[in-house]
C-alpha cells in the first residue's frame, strides 16, 4: 500500500459542525456503543437463552438492513474521505465520533499544544477497575498524531513508548497534553501526558516519519 502523496490529508484535524444527517449516524453510533457495553457484560450463564437468540437475530437483521445503505467503502473506505467524514475526530478508530469502536477520547488542536479528555466505561477494562494499558497506548497514538500537524508535517508512527506511571482508572474523566518537541528533516518527534485529577498517570513520546514525498502546508 503505497502512502499518499501529502501524509497530512490522513491527520485531518479540524473539529467539523455537526450536521443533521451526521447527527443522526452519531445518534446511531451512540446506541451501538450501548450495546456493546450490555454485550460486554452479559452474564452468559444466567441470561435467558431464547432472549440472547432472539437479539442475536435482531442485531443481524439489522446489520443486513444497514448494509443495504450507501457504504463509504464504495469510495476507498474512512481514511480517504474528503471533508467532515474524512476528520479524524469523524473517523479515527480511537477518537471518532462516527466510529462506534472508537473510546470516548476527544481532542482540539491550540496553539499551545493538543488539549484531549475521555472517561473510559467498563467495555475498556483490562486490570480490575482501569483502563487496558493498550487503550492507553493507542489514545496516545491518536492525540500525538494530530498534534504532529503543528510541526507542519505529518507521517507514521515509527516508534511509540508509553511510560505507565500509574493505572489509568475507568469512570473518571482523564486528562491529555500533546505537543511537538521538535523536528529533524523527515522526523517529527512528540511528547504527551496523561493526568487524573491532577495526578500524573502516564508520559509518552512519538517519532513520525513524514513520507519522502509528503508536501509542506501552503
Amino acid at each position: 500500500m503505497s502512502l499518499p502523496p501529502d501524509a497530512r490529508s490522513t491527520y485531518v484535524s479540524f473539529d467539523p459542525p455537526e450536521t443533521e444527517r451526521r447527527a443522526r449516524k452519531h445518534r446511531l453510533v451512540r446506541e451501538v456503543k450501548g450495546l456493546v457495553e450490555v454485550v460486554a457484560h452479559l452474564d452468559a450463564e444466567g441470561a435467558d437463552g431464547g432472549a440472547v437468540d432472539a437479539a442475536a437475530d435482531a442485531v443481524h437483521t439489522l446489520v443486513e438492513s444497514l448494509g443495504a445503505q450507501p457504504s463509504l467503502l464504495a469510495t476507498g473506505g474512512l481514511g480517504s474521505q474528503p471533508g467532515a467524514q474524512g476528520s479524524l475526530l469523524e473517523r479515527s478508530g480511537i477518537s471518532g465520533r462516527s466510529n462506534p469502536l472508537a473510546p470516548p477520547v476527544q481532542w482540539t488542536v491550540g496553539e499551545d499544544g493538543t488539549h484531549g479528555h475521555a472517561v473510559y466505561s467498563r467495555a475498556y477494562e483490562g486490570p480490575i477497575g482501569h483502563v487496558h494499558g493498550g487503550f492507553v497506548a493507542a489514545a496516545f497514538d491518536d492525540l500525538m498524531g494530530a498534534a504532529q500537524v503543528a510541526s507542519g508535517q505529518a507521517g507514521y508512527t515509527g516508534t511509540l513508548t508509553v511510560k505507565m506511571l500509574r493505572p489509568t482508572p475507568l469512570e473518571r474523566r482523564i486528562d491529555y497534553e500533546a505537543h511537538v518537541d521538535r523536528v529533524e528533516g523527515r522526523k517529527i518527534w512528540v511528547d504527551a501526558t496523561s493526568r487524573c485529577e491532577g495526578e500524573l498517570l502516564a508520559e509518552a513520546s512519538i517519532v513520525f516519519i513524514a513520507p519522502r514525498d509528503g508536501s509542506r502546508p501552503r
